[in-house]
């Protein structure tokens, strides 16, 4: 989230407007925003419709217990990355996704695992090839 925030004047100048997902109700996605300074909107989608719309994956039981995920997560403690408790389906995995005007996927990112995120430069060249 943080990759994308910080570049939220790039996005603004690609003329794209960026949307978040989340499980959460409306008032812990409100204060989700507001606790990391997001400065896009969010569409709370507690029963995951859009999850499954997309194609995104769900995590197993063991992938949690995987020597990676647990040094990813300790490297976002370690950048002060701390989210609290999940609210919703801790094993729905995110993705990032650029949709033209017409409604065609042009960039699709599925994460991996819960701290796999493309880099946002990937994606604002995603929007670049559109324009």
């Amino acid at each position: 989230m943080a990759q994308l925030r910080d570049k939220a004047d790039d996005f603004k100048k690609a003329k794209a407007r960026v949307v978040l997902v989340g499980m959460g109700s409306p008032k812990a996605s409100k204060e989700f925003l507001k606790r990391f300074q997001v400065p896009f909107p969010m569409i709370c989608d507690p029963e995951r419709k859009l999850y499954d719309i997309y194609g995104l994956k769900r995590m197993g039981v063991l992938d949690f217990l995987l020597p990676s995920l647990a040094l990813k997560s300790l490297a976002a403690v370690a950048q002060g990355n701390l989210v609290g408790m999940p609210e919703g389906d801790v094993k729905q995995l995110a993705g990032v996704f650029v949709i033209d005007s017409s409604g065609h996927v042009r960039f699709r990112h599925l994460s991996a695992d819960p701290a796999d995120f493309p880099p946002a430069e990937d994606v604002l060249a995603a929007l670049e090839s559109i324009s």
